[in-house]
Parts: C-alpha cells; structure tokens; sequence
C-alpha cells in the first residue's frame, strides 16, 4: 500500500530558508511528490513574498496563515489541515538532505507502516560545516529516559496522523521542548522504525540552543510530566539533567 504523505512547513518572515526548503522538495522525484501534499502555515508579517514562493512548488500544497502566536501553534494549526496517512515537518530553513530522501520516506512508510519512523539528520553550523552524528541507540537512550541528549528530531521524525491526533499534537505548555515532549509520548505507545538514510539537514542555533538554561528545565519537565520516574530511576535521570546543562554551559562559553 503506499501512504499519502503530508509535509508541513511552518514559515515566519523566513524567505530566504523557506525558499531553501522549497527547494529540497522541489528536486523530489515526481513520484514521491505525487504521493504528498505540502501544507505551509505563514506567520509571516510580509503577506505577499511567501503565497508567491508556495506557486513554484511542484506537489499539491495548501498555504493558511495563522497569527503569530508560536512555532508550535503553527504546527498545531498545520495538522489540522492535514489529510495524508503520515505527517512530517519541515520547516522553513530545514532541507531534506538529497533528491532520493523524499523517496526514501515513503520506501520506509510502505515497507512497514508504522506508527512512527525516524531517519538520521545532519547538522549545518553558521559556516556551512555538515556534521552527521554517529547513529544513536535508540534502546539505549530510552532506558535513560532521553535525558542524554540524544532523541529523534522533529527534522528527521514521521508519524501516522491519526496518533498525532489522538495525541493531540504538540503540548503548547512547551514553548521549547514540546517536539521532544511528543517524542517521549510516542516512545511510551511502540519503538519506532529506524532509517539508516540521513534523510533531513538542519541549522543549529535554534531555540533550545540560544535558550539552553530554559530548554534543560522544558526538557526535564517533560521527562517528570511523562515518565513520572520514581527511586533510583529518577535519581538516574535527575544526574543525566545535571550532566547536559552542564555540558551545554561549557559550549556556551566558546
């Protein structure tokens, strides 16, 4: 069976980054743009410059424009206009990492239909340098709670629409973390299926980055909110908190 994929972009006064985005799908093989839709939710104060950019796309699309009241608001607002079987975000700025990802999404999403995937994302810093990180293991950072740094990445990161739904999309109450609190969630319902592909690029320097004190407090929040863990389990997680502000205030004095 091949799934109908639902790609949704969430742009703010980004021209430049949506444009890139635009770009990645653009060199898709016709196939799997056939088999998506791409929604674009604008909060862009320029009302004119992104409905114009969303003409060039070669997939059928929808363009909504919602007040600027959060990325993941946004994104809400993106899955509500939703009607594939499967939901990916990418964001203005996020690209897919070649012309064959797209296609490897949906070789992924027929192959197994799962209730969630992820493939790898690579990292682009602000001198262009692309870093692949080593596959992490997925077990592994479960039984720590995700609370080592390393989960699945909203950029890399496809789910079935109906959970997403039931779930209710994205806990707003997480104005940083509310893509990792979804992340814990799905994990608590199955493992999911893993991509070797890199199939996603995204730039470092964003909100849990610039915010680093706030994202470990959204984050650990989350983890308590979620898993509730109790004795020695939530000592473990309480010491791995510890452990990345620690970590993420040494990379904030460089």
């Amino acid at each position: 069976m091949d799934h109908r994929l639902s790609i949704i972009t969430v742009v703010k006064d980004d021209l430049p980054g949506f444009r890139r985005t635009l770009a990645s799908l653009a060199a898709s093989s016709s196939k799997a743009l056939d088999d998506s839709e791409w929604i674009v939710v604008d909060s862009s104060a320029q009302s004119e410059a992104i409905p114009r950019a969303v003409q060039e796309a070669p997939v059928s699309r929808q363009l909504i424009w919602t007040p600027p009241e959060g990325v993941f608001e946004a994104m809400n607002a993106g899955l509500a206009m939703a009607s594939g079987d499967y939901v990916y975000f990418l964001n203005a700025g996020d690209v897919l990492h070649s012309a064959a990802s797209l296609s490897a999404i949906h070789a992924g999403l027929n192959e197994t239909s799962p209730t969630w995937l992820y493939g790898q994302v690579a990292f682009v810093d602000q001198l262009g340098v692309l870093t692949v990180p080593p596959r992490f293991n997925y077990f592994k950072e479960e039984r720590a709670l995700f609370a080592r740094g390393r989960f699945p990445p909203h950029q890399g990161t496809v789910v079935s629409r109906r959970v997403l739904v039931e779930l209710g999309g994205f806990d707003v109450r997480y104005r940083i973390a509310a893509d990792y609190a979804l992340v814990l969630r799905l994990s608590q319902m199955s493992a999911p299926t893993e991509m070797t592909e890199v199939i996603a690029v995204f730039a470092v320097g964003g909100l849990s980055q610039m915010q680093w004190r706030d994202s470990v407090r959204e984050f650990h929040a989350a983890r308590q909110d979620i898993f509730t863990p109790r004795g020695s389990i939530r000592v473990k997680e309480t010491l791995y908190t510890a452990r990345q502000a620690l970590l993420l205030w040494a990379n904030s004095l460089r």
